[in-house]
């Protein structure tokens, strides 16, 4: 138990540093040229952003959990709850941000018929 809980939270961790050095480099075949594009483009990277940092918080929280000792129950009660709350969180944010893609696109299209 206790060298899954390390290794759930150090994958959790890398992972975020990994998508958020990703997001700044930019990933392949990414193309904005058209204003509308920097909007999408700014309001997908804050968000990306926060998924981030909710993912290293996450494997913060598993960590604290993983270190708790069984003297500490609460301690490892509290973490592993709001552990699952953040992930639930990064389900629903991940959610939000294929909907404002799946817009995006939409709008693109149209832009492109018109032309």
């Amino acid at each position: 138990m206790f060298a899954g809980g390390l290794i759930i939270a150090a994958t959790l961790m890398f992972f975020s540093v990994w998508l958020f050095r990703t997001e700044q480099i930019g990933w392949p075949n990414d193309s904005f040229d058209d204003p509308v594009d920097e909007t999408y483009l700014r309001r997908r990277t804050r968000s990306r952003r926060r998924v981030n940092a909710l993912f290293f918080v996450c494997g913060l929280l598993i960590l604290v959990a993983t270190l708790a000792t069984p003297e500490r129950r609460v301690w490892w009660i509290a973490c592993w709850m709001s552990a699952m709350l953040v992930l639930c969180t990064i389900v629903a944010l991940a959610g939000i941000d294929v909907v404002r893609t799946m817009l995006h696109h939409r709008r693109r299209l149209e832009q492109m018929r018109k032309r």
